[in-house]
């Protein structure tokens, strides 16, 4: 039994000792032709964004410590007093109107950086989404300067096509339908128009869709009014997203002639759901491109009317009702403002 608690407790420590978060030293942040506020700030803001990330147990540098800003031997002393395995030295530098951001990681008695970055600022309101972006990939295989995320854009880089400076995009799409009930209806082409106002994870949307453009005999014409909700599964400049929404529907089957017999219009309306998802291209941009594709169930029956000939050569108009359902696809070019 004593063996078994002693393997028990080893093992406990062991997990503890894997999962732990590193502790890491952040020593004073240089700032070069900038107010030392400036530099408190910015330390306040990483301690911030490291704790939300929960890789690290930050440790700040006191009053008390002889540390030199800038001076790794001295960050990495006492980063080995305070039983850290990694320090932070971070520069400020103000070169004309712009300011260049430097980040390195260290493992405590290596010269070399385990990881490093280098961010241009615009003006110190650049500051909070460059720190942020450096505490969530600091010590990664990624870099900050390649963080895609469209809602840390720093007014440097909205010079750059990457600007996230639109909430809402209005545009057209073309549209492809292909009920799988009944067997009788047919895929189709049409067009629609929608709106999608982007709120970060979540997309709302309003579209409009009508198949059956061109050649109405023998077709079902499916108008659309959808009102949807969508989750964003990043923030990036190419997003994917999966959700669902209601819709308005009308459903149409057009006049027609049957070996010269005449069969009027049937028509239904009624509740549709919907469900899908797709991506966003561009998205940070104010050109974006979206494709989609959605289930559909209709709750309401539609008619389907046809004429039949029976074995003595009598026609007989015989009317089938169906809950329509089927696959919806969409290729769509929208304007943000």
């Amino acid at each position: 039994m004593n063996c078994f608690k002693t393997f028990f407790v080893a093992a406990l420590a062991f997990a503890a000792s894997i999962y732990a978060a590193e502790r890491v030293y952040l020593a004073p942040f240089s700032m070069v032709g900038l107010n030392e506020d400036f530099g408190i700030a910015a330390e306040k803001l990483m301690n911030a964004y490291i704790d939300d990330n929960g890789r690290y147990v930050l440790v700040n540098y006191t009053e008390d410590d002889s540390v030199k800003v800038g001076d790794r031997e001295s960050a990495n002393k006492l980063a080995k007093d305070k039983n850290c395995t990694k320090f932070i030295l971070a520069e400020f530098t103000r070169l004309g109107e712009n300011v260049i951001t430097s980040f390195k990681l260290y493992d405590v008695n290596n010269e070399t950086p385990v990881w490093s970055d280098r961010l241009k600022a615009k003006n110190p309101d650049d500051f909070d989404p460059i720190i942020q972006r450096v505490a969530k990939n600091i010590g990664t295989k990624r870099k900050a300067t390649n963080d895609d995320d469209i809602y840390t854009v720093t007014e440097q880089e909205t010079k750059n096509p990457k600007k996230k400076g639109v909430t809402s995009y209005w545009g057209g799409k073309i549209v492809g339908s292909l009920p799988l009930n009944p067997s009788e209806a047919k895929m189709d082409a049409g067009l629609g128009a929608f709106v999608l106002y982007d709120a970060k994870e979540l997309l709302f949307g309003f579209d409009w869709s009508m198949s059956n453009l061109g050649d109405t005999d023998d077709r079902t014409t499916l108008i659309d009014l959808t009102l949807s909700a969508f989750y964003a599964f990043n923030t990036s400049n190419i997003s994917p997203f999966a959700g669902g929404g209601l819709s308005y529907s009308m459903r149409t089957n057009n006049d027609r002639r049957i070996d010269g017999h005449y069969v009027d219009d049937a028509e239904a309306n009624g509740i549709s759901l919907q469900f899908g998802g797709g991506f966003l291209f561009n998205r940070a941009s104010r050109v974006m491109f979206i494709t989609q594709v959605n289930y559909f169930i209709d709750l309401f029956e539609t008619p389907f009317i046809d004429v039949e000939k029976d074995a003595k050569g009598s026609f007989t108009v015989v009317e089938k009702k169906h809950y329509m359902n089927g696959f919806k696809f969409s290729l769509g070019l929208a304007i943000g403002f």
